[in-house]
């Protein structure tokens, strides 16, 4: 038996919960359940990242002090495991006393290794990143990710010296970033020199939420390493050795983090002495309707607006059916409804409803009978095994229609097996995302009861 080591990012909580980080959730729980349904063992983390100023700036506006405000969060985040059937094994919060003190252990390596460097620097810094900006990454004086002005900033913080490193870094990319066309996008931001040293920490007067640099109580820790450390800390918080599962098998993180993912979080690991991550796996952006989501647009898309309206499994199923992972995607009501009703209601739940009702009409039937295609999916790419999926449910319906199973149907047991069979193929695909679903069709067909399985909108 295998071991395989999921992760997603770690949520910023400067906000609640929304579509964006929900989709990187479910794709990494598709991707553990997939790989337990293999028979391996499986460890997947997520969890919360609670330092920095956003967070201290959100707490001051909802007059909280910062620790009771990220206690609130975390929890809401935390809450969508049971919403939607998440099933991580450990989640790790960056104000748990266990990860400061991992996080501290490990500056102390850093600095005895002698790669932090202390000294002045003046540059661009954006508070929407967190993160001092290079020329390349502003236009017209905004950061092109957050479009929000930068500001000039000069102050005395710690470096981390990384330019040894990048040759490494850079074979790493080249097999471990997926998909291929992120690989030289990063490979360029590398190569310019921009990352050859990273500040890691800031002046407490310009932030004193976050984790004391060990040995300066004047600095503290620049939230992106404190962050990266917690695919570490959160192994030996739920009870194992760091050992016992690193390197993770396939970490997943939104395009607008590669850099820090790309870069830095290999940088710390090769200083530090650890095997780098398998997989590297970048997903888009998500707009609404055209425009990229917000909260002054009020088209900020929650968790509960979609479970409202489609359940669980399908909210699970439309999150990776309708939106691109590896590219920008748009989301739109109209599209999600379309789905549900053209590949859910109409497509596998009135398939599941046919071969119950003609099943019944049977005077013989033995269901082990029924021989399903062997179905295999790509391992990485969610969309096309729900195509397949689909293609296998069109398959089975097809056969009904053409062979009219639903008159004389004991003389045609033959090609009724044959679509149930296409059925079942679906059904072990579909499993990962909408597990609940696939066990109602497995027991409406052991006991050929028909109740439906997904309700018209």
């Amino acid at each position: 038996m295998a071991k395989k080591f999921v992760t997603t990012s770690i949520a910023y909580i400067n906000a609640e919960p929304h579509i964006g980080f929900l989709f990187e959730l479910l794709a990494a729980d598709v991707l553990a359940r997939y790989y337990r349904a293999q028979g391996n063992d499986v460890f997947f983390l997520t969890g919360t990242d609670e330092h920095g100023i956003k967070v201290a700036k959100a707490a001051s506006e909802a007059n909280q002090e910062p620790q009771l405000f990220a206690d609130g969060l975390s929890a809401k985040f935390e809450a969508l495991g049971q919403q939607l059937g998440l099933g991580w094994d450990y989640f790790v919060r960056t104000t748990d006393p266990g990860h400061v003190k991992f996080v501290q252990q490990k500056w102390q390596e850093l600095s005895d290794k002698k790669v932090l460097v202390k000294k002045s620097y003046a540059g661009w810094y954006c508070a929407g990143c967190e993160a001092f900006k290079t020329d390349s990454e502003i236009e017209e004086g905004r950061c092109l990710i957050h479009e929000t002005p930068v500001e000039k900033s000069e102050e005395q913080n710690w470096f981390l010296q990384i330019k040894d490193q990048a040759p490494a870094i850079r074979a790493w990319i080249e097999k471990s970033v997926y998909p291929a066309t992120r690989r030289q996008e990063v490979i360029n931001v590398l190569e310019s020199g921009a990352y050859d040293e990273v500040s890691v920490s800031r002046p407490r007067t310009k932030n004193s939420w976050g984790i004391e640099v060990p040995s300066d109580s004047e600095q503290v820790m620049y939230v992106w390493v404190d962050a990266l450390l917690n695919y570490l800390s959160g192994i030996e918080l739920s009870g194992w050795q760091i050992e016992d599962w690193w390197p993770a098998d396939v970490q997943l993180v939104g395009k607008d983090i590669l850099k820090f993912h790309a870069i830095i979080w290999p940088a710390l690991l090769l200083i530090l002495g650890y095997e780098l991550p398998k997989k590297l796996l970048v997903h888009g952006f998500i707009n609404v309707d055209g425009k990229k989501m917000s909260k002054s647009l009020g088209n900020v898309i929650a968790p509960k607006d979609l479970l409202d309206r489609y359940g669980v499994d399908g909210t699970r199923y439309l999150l990776l059916r309708g939106l691109s992972f590896a590219e920008d995607s748009n989301f739109s009501w109209a599209d999600f409804d379309h789905l549900y009703n053209g590949e859910l209601a109409n497509g596998l739940g009135n398939l599941v409803a046919r071969i119950i009702g003609i099943a019944k009409k049977v005077d013989k039937f033995d269901l082990s009978l029924a021989q399903p295609e062997l179905a295999d999916r790509g391992e990485l790419d969610f969309k096309a095994t729900l195509t397949q999926a689909n293609e296998l449910i069109n398959q089975a319906d097809g056969i009904i229609t053409a062979e009219k199973l639903w008159t004389e149907p004991t003389t045609k047991t033959p090609k009724l097996l044959e679509a149930i069979g296409c059925l079942l193929a679906a059904t072990t695909l579909l499993e990962p995302f909408i597990a609940q679903t696939v066990a109602e069709i497995r027991r409406q067909l052991a006991e050929l009861d028909s109740k439906p399985i997904f309700p018209r909108l």
